[in-house]
């Protein structure tokens, strides 16, 4: 019996070299670059403030100032109420901002999709294309992601629990099996998470190249799970095993990478510092901070450039796998990539 997930290892090798090095062109990589970053996932206190802040409120205006009024006291907590708000504002924004960000990641797993198999990338174009796609693939993460929490919530119980327990001499003998047991769940958890959203992966290629929702491409490959399951649990072995071997190999090319344009920029840094601290003494590091700031710019961008292969091979693999294992699939390879799984 062929096993579709080691067949396909070779022909992601083929694609991803015809795709990036056939010819090579930098922009084309930027751009996968860019699209593979998109894709890749109040206090007891603030009310006590509030609360405080009410008081010292109606003690000013509703009964008049005391004998041991304070202004300071007034202003200290008027201070520590704008200070919960501020932060509060802060959690809100970055709640928001995940969010944005998980809509846009939706979009770009479509968008990398479409440019890996079409050979092509139409930022703009895929982006317009998919934005209805992407949607429902977000409410089906949103909806994912708080069942998450919700099952999460349920594992740390016991936890919890634990630490309401009163010491005693079978105290530290009940944490350590609890914490062992809220350990195996997590991992529990984690399988399932992971073995979810291969499906959701695997179901990106049904919805586009089939018309279809999101939730009924999840459904048909469900449904061919049920037909021949033995094909996807060897898959998700063999890309645990694909994916450590991807991740070493990418974390040497990483490294050769960051020893190649970091150790250049700190010797230029160095230079420069010298040179600085004789004309400016004491306030050299106002003009080197602009400096360190691109620096870390164009170290990110080129970490993000080294690592893509990595990624669009992972991939590629993917679809791969899915071409041989659902033939119904009909995912339309460009010519120049189009070998069979």
């Amino acid at each position: 019996m062929d096993w579709y997930v080691i067949d396909a290892v070779e022909v992601a090798y083929e694609r991803t070299k015809r795709c990036l090095f056939e010819p090579f062109d930098l922009w084309k990589w930027v751009k996968f670059a860019i699209i593979l970053m998109l894709v890749g996932g109040g206090s007891g206190h603030g009310g006590n403030s509030f609360n405080s802040f009410s008081n010292s409120m109606d003690s000013d205006y509703g009964s008049g100032y005391g004998s041991d009024y304070n202004p300071l006291d007034s202003i200290g907590d008027t201070f520590d109420s704008i200070f919960s708000a501020a932060v509060m504002a802060i959690i809100a924004l970055v709640l928001f901002l995940i969010i944005i960000f998980m809509y846009v990641s939706s979009v770009m797993e479509f968008v990398l999709v479409e440019s890996l198999v079409s050979n092509s990338v139409k930022f703009w174009e895929y982006t317009r294309r998919f934005l209805g796609k992407g949607f429902q693939l977000f409410i089906i993460r949103i909806a994912a992601l708080l069942l998450s929490l919700l099952v999460l919530a349920v594992l740390l119980l016991p936890f919890v629990l634990l630490f309401g327990m009163p010491s005693g001499d079978y105290f530290w003998l009940s944490f350590i099996g609890g914490m062992m047991l809220v350990i195996f769940l997590v991992i529990i958890f984690a399988v399932i998470a992971s073995v979810f959203g291969s499906f959701i992966s695997m179901s990106i290629p049904i919805a586009l190249y089939h018309n279809v929702g999101v939730l009924s491409a999840i459904m048909e490959v469900l449904r061919k799970f049920k037909l021949d399951w033995q094909q996807i649990v060897v898959y998700w072995v063999g890309r645990a095993v694909l994916g450590i071997i991807v991740g070493i190999a990418a974390l040497i090319v990483m490294m050769l990478a960051i020893l190649v344009t970091l150790l250049p920029f700190l010797i230029v840094d160095g230079i420069l510092y010298l040179l600085l601290s004789l004309v400016l003494s004491g306030s050299e590091w106002i003009v080197l901070v602009p400096f360190i700031l691109v620096e870390v710019i164009l170290f990110i961008i080129v970490m993000a450039l080294v690592s893509m292969p990595f990624g669009a091979f992972l991939k590629y693999h993917m679809l791969s796998f899915v071409e041989k294992w659902y033939l119904e699939a009909g995912i339309p390879f460009d010519q120049g990539i189009d070998l069979k799984a």
